[in-house]
């Protein structure tokens, strides 16, 4: 059986990644380029269900799917890149002017502020977006139900009085096996 090595690296030399600023900074950035995406795509979708465009919906869905996955690898990516540059943490951009301080440069201030605008503009879209989808298929459930007579009492075809009742312990289908 073999037994397994252990490299050590030369005095001196970092043991992890060593993260630059720039690095710090694209993280947040491509996070950031991602949600801008996204709300503009949902802004989109809101644009084509207003207009009764269900090619554009349709299209506007796919296209979202695709940037949630990006998204989460986006996220993932910064959220690696702040555990490195704070040593430690969650990962969430509220560590880094916790951990950083006065260290924090303006970039990468300014990219981090970039991304908590960009998350509550999603937000706010998804929000107007939901809202918006949930009048559409109410209008769409009542207008169906007028073109099918449905919005009229309908009488049920079998009254609850005259149902014919089973005498106990009898059942319509055995389960036994």
């Amino acid at each position: 059986m073999a037994i397994p090595s252990v490299i050590t690296p030369p005095h001196g030399t970092p043991t992890g990644p060593v993260l630059g600023s720039a690095q710090l900074v694209r993280a947040l950035r491509d996070e950031h380029n991602v949600l801008e995406d996204l709300v503009a795509t949902l802004d989109r979708q809101r644009k084509a269900v207003a207009t009764d465009d269900i090619d554009a919906v349709n299209d506007s869905v796919f296209v979202a799917h695709r940037l949630l996955g990006a998204y989460r690898e986006a996220r993932s990516r910064r959220r690696s890149a702040v555990i490195l540059a704070c040593g430690g943490g969650e990962g969430s951009v509220e560590d880094l002017p916790r951990a950083l301080g006065v260290r924090m440069t303006d970039d990468e201030r300014h990219a981090s502020d970039a991304l908590r605008d960009a998350a509550r503009r999603l937000v706010d879209v998804v929000d107007q977006n939901r809202r918006l989808l949930h009048a559409a298929m109410s209008n769409g459930d009542s207008f169906l139900k007028v073109l099918t007579g449905a919005s009229q009492q309908m009488p049920q075809a079998y009254p609850v009085n005259n149902r014919p009742s089973l005498p106990v312990g009898r059942r319509l289908v055995d389960l036994r096996g």
